[in-house]
């Protein structure tokens, strides 16, 4: 997995959420970017179902309501950016994280410093 190149992907992407916390997240398969989803205030019947305030999408939720495939062998990487595009804390939040562990094999997270692996 090509983690600088993922970050290539990711920030653009980031700079275009209208809200002030700009999470994107990227689903890998065998090295391959299977989907990629961004947080957004538009409501699903999934994010009711696990909780979500307000019903949001987390950009976690977003990438897997995205996803069509079979779900085995998939990675998660969150990423998080100011406006500057400097990294910035996206672990999987208390609601995200019990679903992303029983999913994804591997799960990693941008922080202040750089990246992180659960």
């Amino acid at each position: 997995m090509n983690i600088p190149k993922l970050i290539d992907i990711a920030i653009p992407i980031s700079i275009n959420i209208p809200r002030p916390k700009k999470h994107v997240s990227i689903i890998v398969k065998k090295n391959e970017i299977v989907s990629i989803g961004t947080n957004h205030f538009r409501t699903h019947p999934m994010a009711k179902q696990y909780g979500y305030q307000f019903d949001e999408v987390h950009s976690e939720l977003d990438a897997l309501i995205r996803y069509k495939g079979q779900k085995n062998n998939l990675k998660l990487v969150n990423f998080r950016f100011n406006r500057f595009g400097n990294m910035r804390m996206s672990k999987p939040c208390d609601i995200c994280l019990p679903w992303c562990k029983v999913i994804f094999d591997e799960i990693f997270y941008t922080t202040n410093e750089g990246m992180n692996k659960l």
